[in-house]
């Protein structure tokens, strides 16, 4: 979103004049990890250090999940091929993702994945690319078809009176409200009760830090306020901190008290997310049904993580907006990296894929139909070519295998 990140960039300064802000009735520090959404525990954990109690849950529900799905099949020697789906954040440039999954449908080789994850644009593609290629058409038709005018409205001055945030994006909750419905989330319920996971990440301000929402278990909830935390879910996680308003998402303790948490976007912590580096599938999986299962990590990183140089204009929104999105493009590689040594321990094939240098389209606007269609159609493109995917996060070169002769290596000193 770089017309955002320039808007955010440059508010930064703006903001120390902020003379009123919205009331809140934040969590209380001595109640900290005693407040949940829908007041049921369990359906969010951090993304980065996770809580021993959380920790424990999370191995004894996969730990079921490997037994009870795989358990005889193991022993039959029938075991499947698992995959898994993570995709980035980038605003309008989603639309090379959506033309990613496209292409993969009609070539007939796209998996149904074990779990989806997906932050910022990626937590608006993730719930539909969980449920299917049947879905495909309405990623295809969110990617080509907004405008900014329908996602967010300027609201300098109010923001600038209420420090809150410079537009109005009443209008992305409306739209996530008309395709995220009670239907859908009996869908996502009736797949989290077969096994498959749905994670959306958001960034927690209050505590600085990550957080990964299983959307797979506020739908199987049956609580009535579960589709409303879902669509506000979605929303933080593609709340632009400044540019776009952060959300308020209730939470209430076991005795009835009630207290908000504040969630902005996913990206402000984490670009991409997936697996937990705190746990140790390969050898959960020995211990459950005694052998590993093969694996096949994909992300799918809706940014240009290689990039051309253009020169920056010496002018503060400019050199803001820069340098937001090398802020951005430098935390995807180093989750990329983080993944590539989570799928090397995990003995998990690890392929990502990323918008290429060569990427021809331009835009106008923030949201820009004409530009979303021809990103769409150009990773739609690069997916039917082939060569997309890279089993290497960028950068890494595997070294050269040199045979080496007796006699050539080097002596112990002394």
């Amino acid at each position: 979103m770089t017309r955002f990140r320039r808007m955010a960039a440059a508010c930064l300064l703006c903001l120390m004049a902020a003379c009123a802000g919205v009331s809140r009735n934040a969590v209380p520090v001595d109640l900290d990890g005693q407040a949940h959404p829908l007041g049921i525990p369990g359906l969010r954990v951090w993304g980065d250090v996770l809580e021993p109690n959380a920790l424990d849950a999370l191995v004894a529900r996969q730990a079921g999940i490997l037994r009870q799905r795989y358990g005889d099949r193991a022993a039959a020697g029938q075991m499947p091929v698992l995959h898994y789906l993570a995709m980035s954040g980038g605003g309008p440039d989603g639309a090379f993702g959506a033309g990613v999954l496209r292409a993969w449908s009609e070539s007939g080789s796209r998996p149904t994945f074990a779990a989806v994850a997906g932050i910022s644009t990626g937590a608006i593609i993730a719930p539909f690319a969980f449920l299917g290629s049947d879905y495909d058409p309405v990623i295809e038709e969110i990617y080509t078809t907004l405008r900014t005018s329908q996602v967010a409205r300027p609201a300098v001055l109010s923001g600038l009176v209420s420090g809150v945030a410079l537009t109005d994006t009443t209008g992305l909750a409306n739209r996530i409200a008309h395709y995220v419905t009670a239907d859908l989330l009996a869908k996502v319920a009736a797949e989290y009760r077969r096994g498959r996971l749905l994670f959306v990440g958001t960034t927690n301000l209050d505590h600085g830090r990550p957080m990964i929402w299983n959307m797979g278990a506020i739908a199987a909830s049956g609580h009535p306020g579960a589709v409303q935390l879902f669509r506000d879910v979605i929303r933080a996680s593609a709340a632009v901190p400044i540019a776009f308003p952060p959300v308020f998402i209730p939470v209430q303790t076991a005795d009835g008290r009630r207290y908000d948490e504040m969630h902005v976007d996913g990206g402000a912590t984490s670009q991409v997310v997936l697996i937990s580096p705190q746990l140790p599938i390969a050898a959960l999986t020995r211990q459950q049904i005694g052998r590993n299962i093969d694996r096949r990590m994909w992300v799918i990183v809706n940014n240009r993580v290689l990039t051309n140089a253009a020169p920056v204009r010496p002018r503060i929104f400019s050199i803001g907006g820069a340098s937001i999105s090398s802020l951005i493009r430098g935390s995807a590689i180093g989750d990329l990296y983080k993944l590539f040594l989570i799928a090397q321990r995990d003995e998990i094939e690890f392929r990502a894929a990323w918008i290429p240098r060569e990427m021809p389209c331009t835009s106008t606007e923030e949201f820009d139909p004409t530009y979303m269609r021809c990103l769409f159609d150009f990773g739609a493109a690069a997916m039917r070519r082939g060569g997309l995917w890279s089993d290497l996060p960028p950068y890494f070169v595997r070294p050269p295998i040199v045979p080496m002769r007796i006699g050539t290596l080097p002596r112990e000193p002394g």
